[in-house]
């Protein structure tokens, strides 16, 4: 017996990894795509050809760089230097790289005239998000144990694995899979910290939440809460016994600063493009975020008043059906890959599905929430941690997100998926002792 409660989780997780790694090549295409094997360029500039930095990373006085520079303030790093790493260790080179995708002209036109990768380059591009979104389910289960263990790390992963949503940005060669990776692992290595404090774990906190902002912008709310949570954590324990207070002081608050320190130095490192004006890029990419979320809801409409995004955030976060596309008309180029992959067993399962299942799903949060705020045999870092991280993750997505584009809401559905199944655990744990 207790050779199989070691074996189980192995084969678990395990089967969960293959099914997220299944239908890499059969995911439809997205244009976004295209923009991040062109930006993988980079990975030529500072790896292979060495380009000065200031010539062809920061200076928007070339004439082909202020697009590139745009490209390289507004997203994230870590995919397009991930994705230059697979094409170059394929044999693949610069100059097999696609251009942009062309928002601005139709199908046809980016697909005649370079916008649009060949099959085997995209496939390979979409092979690092894929492995580091199947990484997640390990971090899942792992999240779960913090929780208690028992069933809440099977059924946390399970629903992980199962997303849709997930799935389906996560196997595209795009920013979705670094993100939900490395902000999990910042939430789990900051659990472990506030647990038992230690040097190692203030390193994997640091290099987490750095890489987490390096991944995607938005891993501000999770890279944020986790810090503050610390803080907060720490003025607890001090209330709560002197004792404790003084471990807590001498110990998690250095490691905190020193993990925040290691969070900047790996996210500068990761955007050379940061490094002549840090200061003045933070101003710059707000800008420029808050110009391009204008253009998106001016282009295809935003939510129309509060009522109607918080209806739009809970059909995100508990319904999920696959958005397959947000441009009107894509169906027309991909409805053949859509339907081709909704054949598959490999697409996914969304738990809600339908108004009565997000019914049954919501019921299950607010049980697994209610829980991890009363129920105090649950580790308090774990409690803290989590429940301000999901929390957060919640309130942000629903009145953060100006439209209603499905990979804008990726970021609550793990934290979902950890309550939800904290509550599965609980309602099965309280029917059973009441059938005793």
């Amino acid at each position: 017996m207790t050779i199989f409660r070691r074996v189980l989780p192995v084969i678990w997780l395990a089967a969960l990894i293959i099914y997220v790694l299944a239908a890499i090549p059969d995911v439809p295409f997205h244009g976004d795509e295209s923009t991040q094997i062109y930006m993988s360029r980079d990975y030529h500039y500072l790896f292979i050809a060495r380009t000065p930095l200031r010539t062809q990373v920061v200076d928007f006085d070339i004439p082909t760089s202020a697009t590139e520079m745009q490209l390289r303030l507004l997203n994230g790093t870590v995919s397009k230097l991930l994705i230059g790493l697979a094409w170059h260790s394929a044999g693949y080179t610069v100059d097999s790289l696609n251009e942009q995708w062309d928002w601005g002209a139709d199908w046809n036109y980016n697909q005649q005239f370079g916008h649009a990768p060949n099959a085997d380059l995209l496939r390979l591009a979409r092979v690092p998000s894929a492995i580091l979104l199947a990484a997640g389910v390990v971090l899942m289960f792992l999240l779960g144990r913090t929780l208690g263990g028992g069933w809440v790390p099977y059924a946390a992963s399970l629903y992980y694995a199962l997303n849709p949503a997930l799935l389906l940005n996560g196997r595209r060669a795009m920013m979705e899979g670094s993100f939900i990776a490395f902000s999990l692992l910042a939430v789990l290595a900051a659990v472990w910290l506030f647990q038992r404090p230690s040097w190692l774990r203030t390193l994997l906190l640091g290099l987490a939440a750095g890489l987490a902002l390096a991944s995607k912008h938005t891993a501000i709310f999770t890279v944020g809460i986790v810090f503050l949570t610390g803080i907060g954590y720490l003025i607890w324990q001090s209330v709560r016994s002197r004792d404790e207070s003084s471990t807590v002081e001498y110990l998690i608050l250095p490691l905190l600063i020193t993990a925040a320190l290691i969070t900047i130095g790996t996210f500068l490192l990761l955007n050379p493009a940061w490094w002549f004006d840090p200061l003045g890029r933070i101003s710059t990419v707000w800008q420029m975020r808050q110009d391009l979320l204008a253009g998106q809801t001016a282009a295809f409409g935003g939510y129309p008043n509060l009522g109607e995004q918080v209806v739009g955030f809970l059909r995100q976060t508990l319904i999920v059906q696959p958005q397959y596309f947000e441009v009107a008309g894509w169906e027309q180029f991909i409805g053949g890959q859509i339907s081709a992959y909704e054949t598959l067993p490999w697409r996914g399962v969304s738990v809600g599905g339908s108004v009565l299942g997000a019914a049954i799903w919501c019921v299950m949060i607010g049980i697994g929430g209610w829980r991890l705020l009363r129920d105090r045999a649950i580790d308090g870092a774990a409690r803290w941690t989590v429940g301000l991280w999901a929390l957060t993750m919640a309130l942000t997505t629903a009145l953060l997100t100006p439209i209603e584009w499905q990979r804008y809401y990726l970021p609550v559905y793990p934290a979902v998926g950890l309550i939800g199944a904290l509550g599965v655990q609980t309602l099965i744990q309280r029917l059973v002792a009441r059938s005793r």
